[in-house]
């Protein structure tokens, strides 16, 4: 009896101390200088496994939608060969890159960043080039939304870009029913066949506008057709004069969840815990994520220091099958984390 206690006592041990270990190989790879007409890159980072249990690779995200991932599905058992390739579409993307793949897995390290670089030599671009995005009545957009970027709280935010008319014939351009935070012109408002002209916007956000993303449609009229054209603005908070050593702080017990597959009608639940470890009281902003599918809600708006609150993230039941791969952005008045991101993916089957 005893012996077989004792093997019972050296298999537990051996699993509660078994560990999966990531080695790549490499972490970054230099593309050198590439053609844009030659088409997509890539690049296999291979890794091995030191541990001594599976790695199971969960999740691979790129910063950038011209960088696709791709990599081993299977479990890697111990001592043997995994990959994540890479693949870089220098597309519309001359001049320098250099991109993150984030890899998530049951390792030792469960998050590692791998790195991807080179220079893109950049093909003759033409007008059309210049303004990929045409509209039915043949007015060219470099960028299909008007993005401001960023903009402090109180401020009004003012950019700009080309457009560019392919219609053949004059066209005038309007913006009627404007919301009161959102300017908009086109000048000059009547463009010229083949002429070029300037698309200005602004947003107040002391009048309209949430911390974090914003994101709405206005209306453009184009020689009587209407269209809807997305503005966004990134507001932050004023953290002028804010000492950070008494600043409150945001973090969370985990920054990443897989919930693995789900089906539409039964939502996949994680609960985060949201911690205050700062000096000062943390005060929640906001809360939202990226992925309609996907919703976030917590419990409290203020945290004390040392204080802690559950982050409850599912997705919404009848939701739309496919990958899931959000964002959760908790944006509070803590300086050194303004805007605190948690990974919620998986699958809806």
């Amino acid at each position: 009896m005893k012996g077989i206690l004792s093997i019972v006592f050296l298999f537990f041990c051996f699993s509660a101390f078994s560990q999966a270990d990531i080695q790549f190989e490499h972490r970054a790879h230099d593309f050198g200088t590439i053609k844009e007409v030659d088409g997509a890159v890539a690049y296999d980072f291979e890794f091995v496994n030191r541990g001594s249990a599976p790695i199971l690779i969960k999740n691979v995200e790129s910063s950038c939608g011209c960088t696709s991932p791709e990599w081993t599905k299977q479990p890697v058992l111990p001592g043997k060969k995994g990959f994540v390739k890479a693949t870089f579409n220098p597309k519309d993307r001359p001049g320098f890159f250099d991109k993150t793949i984030t890899v998530y897995s049951n390792a030792r390290t469960p998050v590692v960043e791998l790195k991807i670089r080179g220079t893109v030599e950049g093909k003759t671009r033409t007008v059309l080039d210049d303004y990929p995005y045409e509209l039915s009545s043949g007015l060219r957009l470099p960028i299909e939304e008007i993005s401001l970027m960023k903009a402090r709280k109180g401020e009004t935010k003012t950019g700009s870009i080309g457009v560019f008319n392919n219609a053949g014939k004059q066209v005038a351009v309007s913006f009627p029913a404007l919301p009161s935070h959102i300017r908009m012109t086109l000048e000059p408002q009547q463009l010229a066949n083949k002429a070029q002209g300037v698309l200005k916007a602004s947003y107040n956000t002391a009048v309209h506008g949430e911390y974090g993303l914003n994101r709405e449609k206005v209306t453009m009229v184009v020689d009587g057709k209407k269209y809807e054209l997305p503005v966004s603005v990134y507001i932050e908070e004023n953290f002028t004069g804010v000492d950070p050593a008494t600043a409150p702080v945001a973090d969370a017990d985990k920054k990443y969840y897989n919930f693995g597959k789900t089906a539409s009608d039964q939502p996949a639940t994680f609960t985060y815990q949201l911690k205050n470890t700062g000096k000062s009281p943390l005060k929640i902003r906001r809360i939202y994520t990226n992925d309609e599918r996907v919703v976030a809600e917590v419990n409290k708006k203020e945290l004390q220091p040392g204080e802690t609150t559950p982050v409850e993230v599912k997705t919404v039941a009848g939701a739309e099958k496919g990958k899931v791969t959000a964002v959760v952005s908790v944006i509070s008045n803590s300086p050194a984390v303004s805007e605190l991101k948690l990974r919620f993916y998986g699958e809806i089957q």
